[in-house]
């Protein structure tokens, strides 16, 4: 741990002295971590999420090391027209949690609360804006965000395009679900390209981007196609992994990468052993980095999360035929947009099906959406039969979270979660 500590150190001098050799440093330590990854893989994980995590750490280097080629996005952004032209994507939750991950994350938080931007924003989106404002984050091609699905993303990319001078293409996502929302939305994504064909100087290849959905479909359609195996059979995993996960179902999903980790957990569903060990269904981020959450639930057959939020909520089949009306329908009816009720089904549906011991909604820090909902979604959840933990804390802060209260609160309800069993 020392070690860390020392890069963390290193790290926040250099952010503020020097950012382009803290950038530099860095790109080290993830080029050093993922060969590391690459070639002594954690062998407790199954095969699958041991490549997953190299292709994270891939795709991160792509992006964050070649910032001119490639494009700033919200998460719930679809990528596959970026993949079409070639654009590496960087979302702002990958970008904080892998500076959360290298210890590095509070000079950008501390440079952008000494910037004005307020202590209760997001985490996320403040590590985010403290990368731009420091330099460390440098100038991307373009910043192309959603409205979907928190009130940072509307302010975060406007702020770090008109400070950065960079072009932003912005997807206004109605709050109303209906078939007239999904062709407003696949007529701005056709606008979007255009902005891109202007942008690039070239035209989009449509067969190629045709390749891509129909990967996107069939990456969906095997993650899906897990879920019976989720409900009894135990599958090594981490709440790493589960970011990871989340990550090749939005930005990177279509491509070759998100297709083959699709297949390969299929496979590894289908040989794991049968495991009878309490199943939570967990909803929004979750604190990877936290010692004792980690103790709990990281490779753990007596306690294990069998499907996290942020990846079984593009778990719906859509009509593929339109590319552009593929992509709109997977914005217009996503969960999180719209009234919380929408999320609340979507995670009951999942419960049932997974036959889910209890819930977990993590409140991250500034996400006013989940805060502000908790109170309900718990309520529901319980007056169908599934027991539910507020749990508050950080995502990627990590002077912003308690251990001892995180702990005490997952070990009483895991408990109770097997009194319930009994």
């Amino acid at each position: 741990m020392d070690v860390y500590k020392t890069f963390s150190n290193i790290m926040a001098h250099e952010i503020k002295a020097n950012p382009e050799r803290a950038r530099k440093l860095l790109l080290t330590a993830f080029r050093g971590f993922g060969f590391y990854q690459k070639h002594f893989p954690d062998k407790k994980l199954p095969a699958s999420k041991q490549y997953l995590a190299t292709v994270c750490m891939d795709y991160m280097l792509h992006g964050f090391g070649n910032p001119s080629q490639a494009a700033l996005t919200s998460i719930f952004m679809p990528c596959e027209i970026m993949q079409a032209f070639d654009i590496p994507c960087m979302c702002a939750e990958m970008f904080s949690t892998y500076m959360t991950g290298a210890y590095s994350e509070r000079a950008f938080v501390e440079r952008a609360e000494q910037e004005g931007i307020p202590e209760t924003f997001c985490s996320y989106h403040k590590i985010l804006v403290g990368g731009a404002q420091t330099g460390l984050l440098s100038p991307v091609h373009f910043i192309l965000n959603t409205s979907l699905a928190c009130d940072a993303n509307n302010l975060t990319f406007r702020y770090i395009s008109q400070k950065t001078g960079t072009p932003q293409f912005y997807l206004d996502v109605p709050y109303e679900r209906s078939e007239e929302s999904v062709s407003f939305v696949a007529d701005e994504l056709r606008e979007m390209t255009s902005f891109l064909e202007k942008n690039i100087g070239r035209k989009l290849d449509s067969d190629h981007l045709r390749q891509i959905i129909d990967r996107s479909a069939e990456t969906t359609d095997n993650l899906r196609a897990t879920i019976p195996y989720r409900k009894n059979r135990y599958l090594g995993g981490t709440l790493t992994a589960e970011l990871y996960e989340a990550l090749m179902v939005h930005n990177a999903l279509g491509s070759k990468e998100a297709l083959e980790y699709s297949r390969r957990l299929l496979e590894d569903y289908k040989k794991a052993p049968e495991s009878d060990g309490i199943k939570i269904v967990w909803m929004h981020s979750n604190p990877f980095w936290q010692k004792c959450a980690k103790d709990l639930l990281n490779e753990n057959q007596k306690q294990r999360i069998v499907a996290t939020e942020l990846g079984y909520d593009n778990w719906i089949e859509y009509d593929t035929s339109d590319p552009y009306r593929y992509m709109a329908s997977r914005l217009v009816y996503n969960p999180y947009n719209g009234p919380v009720q929408y999320r609340i089904e979507n995670t009951l549906r999942m419960a049932r099906e997974l036959e889910a011991d209890g819930v977990v909604c993590f409140c991250h820090w500034g996400c006013k959406e989940t805060c502000g909902a908790s109170a309900e979604i718990a309520q529901t959840l319980e007056a169908n039969g599934y027991p539910t933990l507020i749990l508050n804390g950080d995502g990627v802060d990590t002077m912003n979270s308690s251990e001892g209260q995180t702990l005490t609160r997952m070990q009483a309800f895991l408990e109770m979660l097997r009194e319930k069993r009994s």
